[in-house]
């Protein structure tokens, strides 16, 4: 399941050693096989003798490094380690990027495009509604990723899972903890549909300090940040100050001047973040199509029906009946389904052409 690379980097995040320690042992992540020997006496100077002889010991240890995996898989977690093949490429071109991700969830949409919506707890209902609905829209093109906050981070979830669940929600604690336990629900249809992910252990229970070194991953991953809401100081003005320093674009809806909730909107947009009205704001940016498109659902026969004229070019109602072996009142009922839908047109004459 593992590469011995990957495994050394899960080994080595087990040890829950500070993020500096580890990239000092891995040269800066040019390398996954941690020099040990060469930090020896730093390492015994920072922690201790008996602590360094225990790290060492235990990553060579064949059953420990087993243990480790067998613990994971007992709890559905899956690693993605900086250097694993589904590792994604703007987040290793942060900073710091984490060594290693636990994963639930699909880990293919770390491989697909992101577009980050955060904002505030304490944000207004009208807000919340339309962050719902862009994310909703954005998740057309883009998979979503944010926290798991009440508020705005809910509500970004809530639409991106309206569409089909491409979001991804980046954790400030290990996947063995719920915060805030209210969005417990939230969170499984999260990991059911889409992903969930932080770079912390398992058993690592959310701490303050956590929540803004988070957002670095949040905006890392991301090509865009969108801040729908966001006080003076917040955690969303610090991810779109990440994605700034990361060259990635910002943007945030503007607010009333008397309304504390817009401040850090309206002080990101006076620095030079796009001002965002709906989602249109957002795909002209980046040369999408400026209509709205809808995921249409088809049934297996609209799909073989559809199929068929498009084949077919001009397709007659009766031949299309007679090669399918179904009746014709069927078949009309489904190229009248087709045609609501904007996927098919009469010509006259019981003659359809495909409209794609």
């Amino acid at each position: 399941m593992y590469t011995n690379e990957e495994i050394n980097l899960i080994t080595l995040s087990g040890f829950s050693l500070p993020y500096e320690i580890n990239k000092k042992l891995l040269s800066d992540l040019d390398s996954a096989e941690p020099d040990f020997k060469k930090y020896e006496s730093f390492l015994i100077k920072t922690f201790s003798r008996g602590v360094y002889n225990k790290v060492t010991g235990d990553y060579g240890d064949s059953s420990y490094r087993a243990q480790i995996l067998r613990e994971l898989e007992k709890k559905a977690i899956k690693c993605v380690t900086y250097f694993s093949d589904d590792y994604p490429e703007t987040l290793k071109n942060i900073k710091d990027p984490p060594v290693v991700l636990y994963c639930k969830g699909d880990t293919n949409l770390l491989r697909t495009r992101c577009f980050s919506i955060v904002g505030s707890r304490r944000t207004l209902p009208k807000i919340l509604s339309s962050c719902k609905k862009i994310s909703r829209e954005l998740s057309q093109e883009f998979t979503i990723v944010t926290g798991l906050a009440e508020g705005a981070d809910s509500k970004a979830i809530e639409g991106a899972l309206d569409n089909g669940g491409k979001v991804v929600s980046v954790l400030a604690n290990g996947l063995d903890h719920i915060y805030p336990s209210c969005n417990a629900g939230l969170l499984r249809k999260v990991a059911q549909s889409g992903l969930v992910i932080t770079e912390h252990l398992p058993q690592e229970k959310p701490r303050p300090y956590y929540f803004p070194i988070r957002n670095r991953i949040i905006a890392g991953l991301s090509v865009g940040t969108l801040v729908v809401s966001a006080g003076a100081k917040s955690g969303a003005v610090i991810t779109a100050n990440y994605a700034n320093d990361y060259g990635r674009d910002v943007f945030a809806f503007p607010y009333c001047a008397d309304v504390n909730s817009g401040e850090g909107c309206n002080e990101l947009i006076k620095n030079g973040a796009s001002l965002t009205r709906n989602v249109l704001d957002i795909f002209a940016e980046y040369g999408l199509d400026l209509k709205r498109r809808k995921k249409i659902e088809l049934s297996e026969t609209e799909k073989t029906v559809f199929d068929l004229i498009k084949k077919s070019g001009e397709a007659f109602l009766p031949e299309i009946a007679d090669k399918l072996n179904k009746p014709i009142a069927e078949i009309t009922t489904v190229i009248m389904s087709l045609t609501i839908k904007g996927l098919a047109a009469g010509i006259g004459g019981n003659r359809y052409v495909a409209i794609q």
